[in-house]
């Protein structure tokens, strides 16, 4: 394969990407608190917003409501300061999407990086369909396209050409960089308006606690819903035999197993289960939902499973 010329079975094309509209006609997002249950295990019936959303903190005045005091900037401050709400008229959708090095494998069906492109346009045709404004932020190394959201057609197939022209410039796979989503996540906290919700896809598993804490503070005024593609042999080890196993760094060394060990294979799932579970906690004590979708999974299929769509 040569390096100017992308193999289509690789990567998704634009006219793949934007035939998903036709499948998500009669389709709605589900609320955070829907998913949050789900993920939990719990299965309250949906809680009803007051309609407001967070606009800004500014000094207490004669008026204010008391229930609505920002005690942390007050006593930070030594001054009352009180939280000001305005009216919801709309939650614009945004869509952030990786596309990076460690997403680029794939065991079989297609590669962690074509699913996470299919789920991200899958939320983000619904949320089009539905009458919401669309936009959000796609990565690789190196690069980053930010799209700001609008209810209009040729402002989604923007992010999807941006997308795609990221994607194709993916050309062999690598170990996890935890930073890529530190950088996305300290842009976003300057983009993202009050009243948001965003989906955010890719591999994350690993975050660590600066981007989590940016994250937490996106979070006070958004809605936030993650999604870690993973691919079925990073759960699921084959009896083959002796395998030696790397995490895609070229400099570091493989690790050789017995696979045909019953033992070896179910250490190997506990392993996977368990960063799956942490991630999970870890994400939940931040009000953020994480739900786990394989690459080789009907991606429409995946998000009603989840309920991240009904």
């Amino acid at each position: 394969m040569s390096l100017h010329t992308p193999d289509s079975s690789l990567y998704n094309s634009l006219q793949e990407l934007m035939g998903w509209r036709f499948h998500v006609k009669h389709r709605q997002l589900n609320s955070v608190q829907k998913v949050m249950d789900q993920v939990s295990g719990q299965h309250h019936s949906l809680r009803k917003g007051s309609g407001m959303v967070f606009s800004e903190v500014r000094q207490y005045q004669a008026g204010d409501d008391i229930r609505h005091i920002d005690w942390r900037v007050s006593a930070r401050t030594g001054k009352v300061h009180t939280k000001l709400f305005s009216e919801e008229h709309e939650k614009p959708i945004l869509v952030i999407s990786e596309q990076s090095p460690a997403l680029f494998f794939g065991s079989q069906v297609r590669l962690k990086s074509a699913q996470v492109l299919n789920l991200a346009t899958i939320l983000g045709w619904t949320a089009l369909q539905q009458g919401d404004a669309v936009g959000g932020l796609v990565f690789s190394p190196g690069h980053a396209a930010w799209v700001a959201p609008k209810r209009q057609q040729k402002t989604w197939l923007h992010w999807l050409q941006q997308a795609v022209k990221l994607q194709q410039g993916l050309q062999a796979p690598g170990k996890s960089q935890p930073h890529f989503w530190q950088q996305a996540s300290a842009q976003l906290l300057k983009t993202v308006k009050p009243g948001s919700k965003l989906f955010l896809i890719g591999d994350l598993l690993s975050l660590n606690d600066a981007t989590l804490n940016n994250l937490q503070r996106l979070r006070q005024h958004s809605d936030l819903s993650a999604i870690h593609v993973y691919d079925e042999l990073e759960m699921e080890l084959p009896a083959l035999g002796w395998l030696s196993l790397s995490d895609g760094a070229f400099d570091a060394p493989a690790l050789t197993i017995d696979s045909s060990l019953p033992i070896t294979r179910q250490h190997y799932r506990e392993q996977f289960e368990q960063a799956g579970s942490q991630a999970k906690t870890r994400f939940r004590q931040h009000g953020i939902p994480l739900t786990l979708i394989s690459a080789q999974q009907a991606p429409l299929e995946a998000l009603l499973k989840q309920q991240l769509l009904r």
